[in-house]
């Protein structure tokens, strides 16, 4: 969802055309950003969540000198990485939209 509206804004600003009613292309627009700034919090929170429970889990399997928590450890390690990856997507996408936002608001006045 995200990618592709990303796409479509991005191509309705490369046309300029002049019937585009860029009040409602910058309504949306908010909503949109609204949209990605929820999912970007709730991966936050994801990622730190994830992160310190593979960080507890290496730590104690380090102090207790047992690998029994590695078998917990390395898919948490994966899944953390690929979190890190998504948030990064997640900012930067909405990094973009700020600045579309500002192009948006260039046609209005």
């Amino acid at each position: 969802m995200l990618k592709q509206y990303d796409l479509k804004i991005k191509k309705i600003l490369l046309t300029k055309a002049p019937e585009v009613n860029w009040k409602e292309v910058l309504e949306n627009h908010r909503g949109m950003i609204t949209k990605i700034q929820h999912e970007r919090l709730i991966h936050l929170l994801v990622t730190i969540f994830v992160g310190l429970v593979m960080t507890t889990c290496a730590f104690i399997s380090i102090t207790s000198q047992k690998s029994d928590l590695l078998v917990i450890f390395i898919p948490l390690f994966f899944l953390f990485v690929a979190y890190l990856f998504h948030y990064r997507f997640l900012e930067n996408t909405t990094q973009d939209w700020y600045l579309i936002e500002d192009e948006v608001k260039k046609y209005l006045a």
